[in-house]
């Protein structure tokens, strides 16, 4: 005779204050970016063959829910979503924007110390079936701890794979770009109309300086890409067989790019030189007007000089890794 064990799911996360301004400016600014579109749907399409009924699919570092809302369409209530993240800020406008579907719930990773808490600590080892990852992983400093934990989230035979459009590797189509690497050439030229231009006169003093001391600040918000090497290397060490790699190139709006560029929040990750950690009303406006001037004259040079840039994009290449427990 055998015994039915039904096992307890954790508790649902739920915000105890409203979405911040951050979360809400990046979710409208990338919401409905065909970039991210294409992007996830290519993820969805290579997770699709092993996705079953009533499956509970992760989606960590869900953030705002962006990725999120173009998982559900294509699987519809086909799954059980889970949306990870270690911000309970961005997550809290994930949970405006999602919380009525049945068939979706939140959690958060606790910080502890100086490090957050892994998927299988924070929704129980072997619970779910499926992780997918959307331009999330290039942000994670400690893969693998990271990896294990997904790994130990994840059913006999359940599956993990990521994206980003900020790895580094061989190969590449000439003129496909990383997304970081052109905010890395935005705060270059903004630095450069800095120095040049009498309405920015201000910030010129000590700005060698500044650029070094809030290095920092950049490459949190903004990491330096690691190679493709480097994901492979630890998605088999933490357990993970069957391991493939795949690669797209989708076209990048300058429209919807300077949407992103724009937003607030990231661009005090951009050029934080201006204004610092607690920039005022006007270097807030002057932040704002370097930025979009810098991005334009990027688009400028990539319509004149990249062989997969036209007059209304440019391109970005995709990593995708994924493997099997």
């Amino acid at each position: 005779m055998s015994i039915a064990v039904t096992i307890k799911e954790p508790e649902s996360w739920k915000p105890d204050r409203p979405a911040s301004s951050g979360a809400i400016a990046f979710h409208n600014a990338v919401i409905n970016a065909s970039w991210l579109h294409d992007c996830v749907d290519k993820l969805t399409e290579f997770v699709a063959p092993r996705i079953r009924e009533n499956d509970i699919v992760v989606d960590f570092g869900a953030g705002t829910g962006t990725s999120s809302a173009r998982i559900l369409k294509k699987f519809d209530s086909k799954i059980r979503l889970w949306l990870v993240d270690n911000s309970p800020a961005w997550l809290g406008k994930a949970y405006e924007h999602l919380h009525s579907k049945p068939n979706v719930r939140f959690f958060v990773l606790e910080k502890k110390n100086d490090h957050y808490s892994t998927l299988s600590e924070t929704v129980g080892k072997e619970s779910v079936n499926q992780v997918l990852s959307a331009n999330t992983i290039h942000l994670v400093p400690n893969l693998k701890g990271t990896f294990r934990g997904i790994f130990d989230s994840l059913k006999p035979n359940g599956s993990f794979i990521f994206n980003s459009g900020n790895i580094e590797r061989k190969g590449k189509p000439k003129g496909a770009l990383m997304l970081d690497s052109t905010v890395y050439r935005v705060h270059d030229i903004a630095i450069e109309l800095i120095k040049k231009m009498p309405k920015f006169r201000e910030y010129r003093e000590g700005l060698d300086k500044r650029i070094k001391e809030f290095l920092p600040q950049r490459k949190f918000i903004f990491p330096y890409p690691r190679d493709i090497k480097d994901y492979l290397g630890t998605v088999k060490d933490a357990g993970f067989r069957q391991i493939k790699e795949y690669y797209s190139c989708f076209r990048v709006k300058y429209s919807d790019y300077l949407d992103f560029l724009k937003v607030k929040r990231l661009q005090a990750g951009m050029l934080p030189e201006v204004g610092g950690l607690e920039p005022n009303e006007k270097e807030v406006l002057d932040r704002d007007e370097l930025i979009t001037q810098a991005s334009l004259q990027l688009f400028d040079e990539l319509r004149e000089n990249n062989p997969l840039a036209d007059d209304k994009a440019w391109q970005c290449e995709w990593a995708y890794v994924a493997g099997v427990k």
